[in-house]
């Protein structure tokens, strides 16, 4: 059930048992006798009011303990966004390529991450995260870097075969430029569509 409304209902029972006392003990005369009567009010207010302590500090546990599992996601989900950036910039600004096959399994292994986290908290955690559009869009973005980059692998592979002065000649020819300009581009969409999903995330805790 949704918190609000549980926050809600536990006020309308405070108000209830408020209403039921004012009327049995004041207004119906349920007991005539002064001293029982205020016995009587005393002892149900009590009861309500421990009954309503009682209700809200289970709904403020549940509540602490939801928010913990939020921002743990909300912190893994950051981390991985992170480490694909990272993992690039790192092969950007080198003088040379490093395994590409490294390279994209790393990366492979951050979009799973990401995408196993999105699908187990998009029930409880954030509501339909997996539907909203700057879910779809840092992730079409990510996809796009796969594609880029797994593209330029394929292109390597075909160079190596070629032999090994191909193969270098290859890492600095147009093709490796192009990869970069290409990932360094989706870098600067991936930062901005990153900072609008965690928004998303963010609007929930």
């Amino acid at each position: 059930m949704n918190l609000r409304i549980e926050k809600a209902l536990a006020f309308l029972f405070l108000l209830l048992v408020l209403v039921l006392t004012w009327y049995l003990f004041l207004i119906d005369d349920l007991v005539t006798d002064s001293e029982a009567r205020i016995t009587g009010v005393f002892a149900s207010l009590a009861l309500g009011f421990g009954i309503f302590q009682f209700w809200i500090q289970e709904l403020n546990d549940e509540k602490r303990k939801r928010y913990d599992m939020q921002f743990e996601a909300y912190k893994d989900l950051v981390l991985q966004i992170e480490r694909i950036s990272e993992s690039l910039h790192i092969e950007l600004i080198g003088d040379e390529i490093g395994s590409i096959h490294n390279l994209l399994s790393r990366l492979i292994n951050h979009l799973n991450r990401i995408n196993a986290t999105i699908t187990i908290s998009s029930d409880s955690l954030f509501p339909g995260l997996h539907v909203a559009p700057e879910t779809k869009s840092m992730l079409n973005i990510v996809g796009d870097i796969m594609t880029k980059t797994n593209q330029f692998r394929l292109q390597i592979e075909k160079a190596n075969r070629q032999g090994k002065e191909m193969a270098r000649d290859f890492l600095q020819s147009q093709d490796r430029m192009r990869w970069h300009n290409e990932i360094g581009e989706l870098l600067k969409e991936l930062h901005t569509s990153k900072h609008a999903f965690l928004r998303v995330l963010k609007d929930h805790m």
